[in-house]
């Protein structure tokens, strides 16, 4: 098992699960836990603890804005619209599997 993690802005996910035929990602901060989400304008999910703070974000179709803008974005709850690093790693191992 090959441990990865993905960093967004300030944001560190350390548990991370990528579906290849949804190409749907999860990805938390620790372990998953239940909570608000919200969506973003890159149409992925931010996940909120019950104390409002980030929890996890759900990317929507990873590989399919990899391969339209070479990367992947997400907007964080600061506003800040950020890249993602280390989401390439996962969505191209994932698709070879």
């Amino acid at each position: 098992m090959i441990r990865v993690s993905l960093r967004a802005g300030r944001y560190t996910f350390s548990h991370v699960t990528y579906d290849p035929p949804s190409d749907v990602l999860y990805a938390a901060i620790g372990r998953p836990r239940p909570g608000a989400r919200e969506r973003t304008p890159e149409s992925h999910y931010l996940r909120f603890d019950d104390r409002g703070r980030l929890s996890g974000i759900v990317f929507m179709n990873p590989r399919e804005q990899l391969e339209r803008e070479g990367a992947v974005y997400v907007s964080l709850p600061e506003g800040d619209r950020v890249r993602v690093q280390g989401i390439e790693a996962v969505v191209r191992d994932g698709d070879e599997r």
